[in-house]
């Protein structure tokens, strides 16, 4: 079982979509922050004003769009395409089915988180660089992320940021645990990643009707219309819940087809 754990981390972390996703989440990130990085020079600006113009300020932010689609392209279809393939079945020869499926919602899960918090993660390490050479503040302005942490007693701008990216990866990996039990029952490839984006936008243009706290962006934003987290983690383990549950039933209804 462990030879088979590393080839799916392998398989997983290591493939060309993997790769693409997360250079494509580092683009967002830095793209957001490029109208404001000019301001550096002046010394008109924070670290932590970069930072949050890439996670979610900035006006030309779109991670803060798609990151749906980005948690969910590396592995959330692997179920689909081993099912269509034939290989689950080569695989249920070496374990059983349940560890099989506790090890791809463990490892898609990772990679969802991965692939959406190394955009954010790669732009403070960018951030701290540049900090080191023009002694630019990590934090000047006044700013409502900031003011909400404050409030909680997180005076450490860092300390702040590092919290956002374990939020990041915390919402990556549930994006990706529910496009996964959403495979089990549409075994389509492209309706495997694209739904949970539509369930994403569907939140925060009906959900919210309803009640404000059930736009899923409150996943990714830690300020957005001050969710605290214990309601944020509930979303977030609800969300978790479904895709767990709708994997294993999916799953086994897949397996009772194809026997």
């Amino acid at each position: 079982m462990n030879s088979y754990i590393k080839e799916e981390f392998k398989r997983a972390f290591f493939s060309k979509i993997t790769l693409f996703t997360s250079i494509f989440s580092i683009v967002l990130v830095f793209g957001g922050m490029f109208e404001y990085i000019s301001w550096i020079k002046y010394g008109d600006i924070s670290v932590l004003y970069l930072f949050l113009s890439g996670y979610n300020s900035g006006t030309a932010n779109f991670l803060i769009v798609v990151f749906p689609i980005i948690s969910c392209l590396p592995f959330a279809a692997s179920y689909v395409s081993d099912c269509k393939t034939g290989l689950n079945k080569y695989i249920y020869i070496r374990m059983s089915k349940t560890s099989y499926r506790w090890i791809r919602l463990l490892v898609n899960g990772l990679v969802g988180g991965f692939v959406l918090f190394i955009g954010p993660f790669i732009s403070l390490l960018f951030l701290l660089g540049i900090k080191v050479f023009t002694h630019i503040p990590m934090a000047k302005e006044q700013m409502e992320t900031f003011e909400y942490f404050k409030s909680l007693g997180i005076h450490s701008p860092i300390i702040a940021i590092l919290i956002i990216l374990i939020v990041l990866f915390f919402c990556g990996f549930t994006f990706a645990t529910f496009a996964l039990g959403i495979s089990t029952f549409i075994q389509n490839i492209y309706l495997a990643v694209l739904l949970p984006f539509i369930y994403y936008i569907f939140s925060a243009t009906v959900l919210i009707n309803i009640h404000t706290y059930l736009n899923a962006v409150v996943l990714y934003d830690v300020n957005h219309f001050g969710v605290n987290f214990a309601q944020r983690c509930l979303y977030g383990i609800i969300l978790c819940m479904v895709g767990i549950i709708t994997f294993f039933i999916g799953g086994y209804k897949v397996e009772q087809k194809n026997t």
